[in-house]
């Protein structure tokens, strides 16, 4: 029901905007079907208009930020009490989003004020400076010929120099070859993934990549026949599709990562040594001193060109991005203050001695960052300000 709800919001803006398609209202009809209160509810927000006459307003609204503001207008709620377990605070946090769709009136009367900045907003719920929005699906795409496309959520369908098309649906760009591929194995794409962004894709040989913020990943339209090589800057999480005779490398700052048919998250940010967690599979790991290990599901390698630390991984902390939330585990204050930071894309600064304890718990990414200091706050003992984009920690007073 919850769901569903945040769903009709989405076809509400679409339908004051004249974006709604066949396809949505097919989608829409099946859902009154199967609960006749969203009917209602649906037509008692159209028949009173919602300033619908208002043509120019809904012109110019900004969509991707109406869904965005929604979300966090209607997740603003107290989150549960945190957790103390043995000597660590726990952070247990719940981003819970309210059912009510009346947030509607409220987030569109306030898009109607344009920003400079789209994702820095003010902070009515927790009486910051301003708060700031979270991060959501979006990157640019480098073609082989220099020319850079800027990806986003809608179906389109862009064309390489020789005519080879890539399609993007439902927010992934997928490679369905059609040319020779020796040819193809000559063009190079990348897909450069911003702070506060993330997206999918599919490969062409059926791998699925969903790469996090501030990442990039290089890789030809097509494959060679003997192996499948692609180059990651940042982190990303690989479904590799199974080929007994063709193995699938991944290059890295510190290492290669050679496997066949596997599931693992690799972190590859310039600045730190590298790691990657095996979910399923098999992986030969290769670091630039030329030293190979080879680890079992379950294991996570740190590596960095000198050495390799194998040690058991919190999966689910592993992958918590890429299902949409954070998960922090014996992490110091810093370390969740970098995560936040390519999520929100914002700039920290420390202000006097920071505690070096650690702390645990998760949050969803859907959160705004005022929501998530707010949370963080209730079990870390800090105060935190935001000024813009930029945000000073501070131990309590």
């Amino acid at each position: 029901m919850k769901n569903d709800q945040f769903v009709l919001v989405d076809f509400l803006v679409k339908h004051f905007s004249r974006t709604l398609s066949q396809t949505d209202k097919e989608v829409l009809q099946k859902m009154f079907d199967d609960d006749p209160s969203l009917h209602d509810q649906w037509e008692r927000y159209t028949s009173k208009g919602l300033r619908s006459s208002d043509a120019e307003f809904w012109d110019r609204l900004d969509l991707d930020q109406a869904r965005a503001k929604i979300l966090h207008y209607a997740s603003a709620k107290p989150a549960k009490r945190p957790l103390h377990i043995g000597g660590m605070r726990q952070l247990k946090i719940y981003a819970g989003l309210a059912a009510s769709l009346a947030v509607f009136i409220g987030v569109a009367w306030f898009l109607n004020v344009r920003h400079q900045d789209s994702r820095v907003v003010p902070d009515q719920v927790y009486h910051y400076r301003n708060d700031v929005l979270p991060g959501g699906q979006k990157a640019t795409l480098t073609l082989s010929n220099g020319k850079v496309v800027t990806l986003s959520e809608e179906q389109s369908t862009v064309k390489e120099k020789n005519g080879e098309e890539l399609h993007i649906s439902d927010g992934q760009l997928r490679y369905q070859p059609n040319s020779n591929p020796s040819e193809l194995a000559n063009l190079r794409n990348t897909l450069k993934v911003p702070e506060s962004g993330f997206y999918r894709m599919v490969l062409p040989d059926g791998t699925k990549v969903w790469i996090n913020s501030a990442s990039e990943l290089s890789y030809p339209l097509a494959f060679g026949k003997s192996t499948r090589n692609v180059e990651l800057r940042g982190e990303a999480y690989f479904e590799v599709a199974h080929e007994k005779n063709r193995p699938f490398i991944v290059s890295t700052t510190h290492g290669d990562i050679k496997v066949l048919g596997t599931t693992f998250n690799l972190t590859a940010y310039s600045n730190a040594a590298s790691n990657v967690t095996l979910i399923n599979g098999s992986i030969q790991l290769t670091n630039k001193n030329n030293t190979t290990k080879q680890i079992v599901p379950g294991q996570k390698v740190e590596f960095d060109g000198s050495a390799m630390r194998v040690s058991q991984a919190n999966i689910e902390k592993e992958i918590a991005w890429q299902h949409g939330y954070f998960y922090f585990e014996h992490d110091q204050i810093q370390d969740i203050m970098e995560q936040l930071t390519r999520w929100y894309d914002i700039k920290v600064i420390y202000q006097g001695p920071i505690t070096r304890k650690t702390f645990g718990g998760s949050m969803s990414r859907s959160v705004s960052l005022a929501e998530a200091l707010e949370l963080i706050k209730r079990g870390a003992g800090l105060e935190f300000e935001i000024d813009r984009k930029t945000v000073t920690v501070k131990n309590k007073s």
